[in-house]
């Protein structure tokens, strides 16, 4: 511990006086000026001035071991197996990663991406608004789900469209 050489809490902070030789008076001073008040900003700037400098004096006060840089030795195998032992301890839970996007392009016909519209107003109207993306996935979700007999009979119902680029003009 230190102790405080300044027992007041707040410091006044004076403003820095030119040397006297810089400085010609034309007058004397009639009066002798009080030194001004500090202001709040200043009572604030010397309080934590001060508790910087307390700060330091306490970090200078620790004695410590300055880094050293490791020393390059072939590692044994003996040694490299406890150095991967002791990664092992200090790594910490590995964290769920997250699913890797995919990004596609489709074509469909547009009476069925109007349907997607219309499923998107609906379900805003039930208080829940859903991006295309997730309409999609959700089908998917959904045809997933059925029994191959059923998944079958959907898949019987849509029409099937030609795939590609269609030909330029």
């Amino acid at each position: 511990m230190t102790t405080k050489e300044n027992p007041s809490p707040s410091p006044v902070v004076q403003p820095a006086e030119a040397p006297a030789e810089a400085v010609a008076p034309a007058k004397a001073p009639a009066k002798a000026r009080a030194p001004r008040k500090a202001t709040s900003v200043e009572q604030t700037v010397a309080k934590h001035q001060q508790a910087l400098a307390e700060a330091l004096e306490k970090a200078e006060a620790i004695s410590y071991d300055p880094p050293q840089a490791p020393k390059a030795a072939k590692p044994t195998k003996a040694s490299a197996k406890a150095k991967v032992e002791k990664v092992e301890k200090v790594e910490k839970p590995a964290k769920p990663k997250k699913p890797r996007l995919v990004r596609d392009s489709y074509a469909m016909p547009e009476t069925e991406y109007a349907q997607i519209a219309m499923l998107k107003k609906r379900l805003v109207a039930l208080g829940a608004e859903v991006k295309k993306s997730e309409l999609l996935r959700a089908g998917i979700a959904v045809l997933a789900a059925l029994n191959d007999a059923e998944l079958q009979a959907v898949m019987g119902r849509i029409e099937r469209i030609k795939t590609g680029r269609p030909a330029k003009k």
